[in-house]
């Protein structure tokens, strides 16, 4: 069984760990990592999750990522996600933090409540979608997206893929990362 340790709604420890299955039900504030993984000419990795996951089944994601363990940090949590849903070895350089922020999300269809506290990343690489090598009991499809594509298929009423209900989330981030790069182009960060 996996444990989650939660978390006030400022992201201050509450010093107890709960079953995954108990935080997601009754609506616990918890943390994780999500891991945006950019190809600098063919855009952002989405993947569609497994029918099998208790959140969001058979919906496309746009980043990969996962929960923290109990006493895990956001990066070590990114790292391992990279390595178990895509097959990759990531050293932490290669990884940016762009920001931590909260996200109150609800899956309608499963009755569950995700409260997060989420680290973001950015992942720079140029390997093709046939380089990885995805964990299928999580993963069922990957595919790249340019940016204009990705963002035209969040805001559209009738998108080519059916999305997690949080395109919003994935907007904000998406402009996130866009002004971290720039930042970093300029020289600023």
């Amino acid at each position: 069984m996996e444990y989650l340790a939660i978390y006030d709604q400022l992201n201050q420890p509450l010093h107890q760990n709960l079953p995954r299955r108990e935080v997601h039900v009754l609506g616990h504030w918890h943390r994780t990592s999500q891991i945006y993984v950019l190809h600098p000419e063919k855009g952002y990795l989405c993947h569609r999750r497994s029918a099998g996951k208790d959140l969001f089944p058979s919906l496309w994601d746009v980043s990969i990522g996962g929960h923290l363990s109990p006493e895990e940090t956001y990066e070590s949590c990114a790292l391992r996600e990279l390595s178990e849903e895509l097959g990759i070895s990531v050293h932490p350089d290669e990884l940016k933090l762009v920001t931590i922020t909260s996200v109150n999300g609800q899956d309608e269809k499963a009755k569950l409540l995700d409260r997060e506290h989420v680290g973001i990343f950015l992942y720079k690489t140029n390997l093709p979608e046939a380089g990885f090598k995805v964990q299928q009991e999580e993963i069922i499809e990957i595919e790249y997206l340019a940016l204009p594509q990705l963002r035209a298929d969040l805001q559209s009423a009738a998108p080519t893929r059916a999305y997690i209900p949080m395109q919003g989330h994935f907007l904000e981030i998406l402009d996130l990362l866009e002004q971290h790069q720039k930042r970093n182009a300029d020289g600023l960060n």
